[in-house]
């Protein structure tokens, strides 16, 4: 199968859209198997790191589908190409995913520990952002800045300095993120979600059990992950009417 070599700075996009051609001229059909990321990324003359992002955002348009441990799929035919302005956005949200696999890997261990770790005036400060984030879900940004301040706030109750320090680095970039997204879109029923399962870590720290605050934790960041199809614009042509934002 022959690609052009990339040339542009642009490579995550300029990779996308080689593909997009590939399945508008018919190369690449419904249920065929793309060559893998580091033969992609040879063919192509870029970084790998290209190609997956590439991929991420290409799967979050239902364009691909990935399946573990055999492969990327193409899942629609050129008639579905969502086009150029979803594409730039799930480019933006396929990079969220990889923040997200991080902010698991950190969190996850941070609820566990401030489970461990907690006192009782650090408990009291989780029920007090619990509430603020109950309060107002209006305006999704005030929403996004307490949920922030909820994660900020476990990260404290494990008295680990360094932690509090990765997790900052890491929820300013959660910010960055969302600032090129349309986070007005998600829906009620994520942040029904992201409430219920906050609460439920809050719970768990307040009984010490570690096991049940990671668990909870991982529920509450995995929210988003279903959600990333709200925040790219509609595809052009498409009814999005259920999409929309309560």
């Amino acid at each position: 199968m022959h690609f052009t070599t990339i040339h542009k700075p642009s490579a995550p996009e300029m990779v996308a859209e080689q593909i997009l051609a590939k399945i508008r001229s018919g190369d690449l059909t419904p249920g065929s198997r793309l060559p893998a990321q580091r033969e992609l990324a040879i063919l192509l003359g870029v970084g790998r790191s290209s190609v997956r992002e590439a991929i991420n955002a290409l799967v979050v348009t239902g364009v691909l589908e990935a399946v573990h441990g055999k492969g990327t799929f193409v899942t629609l035919d050129a008639a579905s190409d969502a086009g150029l302005l979803t594409l730039k956005a799930a480019l933006g949200a396929g990079s969220l995913i990889e923040l997200m696999e991080a902010r698991e890997l950190l969190e996850c261990k941070t609820a566990a520990l401030a489970a461990e770790r907690a006192d009782s005036t650090q408990i009291a400060a989780l029920h007090r952002i619990l509430r603020r984030l109950a309060g107002d879900h209006a305006d999704y940004r005030h929403f996004l800045r307490v949920d922030l301040q909820f994660h900020f706030q476990l990260a404290e109750a494990t008295g680990n300095r360094v932690i509090c320090e990765l997790t900052k680095l890491v929820l300013d970039k959660v910010v960055a993120q969302h600032g090129g997204l349309d986070t007005a879109r998600l829906t009620e029923a994520y942040r029904t979600q992201s409430i219920t399962s906050a609460r439920q870590v809050v719970a768990a720290v307040e009984k010490g059990d570690s096991a049940d605050a990671a668990h909870w934790m991982a529920q509450h960041l995995y929210a988003i992950r279903s959600e990333l199809m709200d925040i790219l614009p509609p595809p052009a042509g498409t009814d999005n009417g259920k999409r929309d934002s309560a």
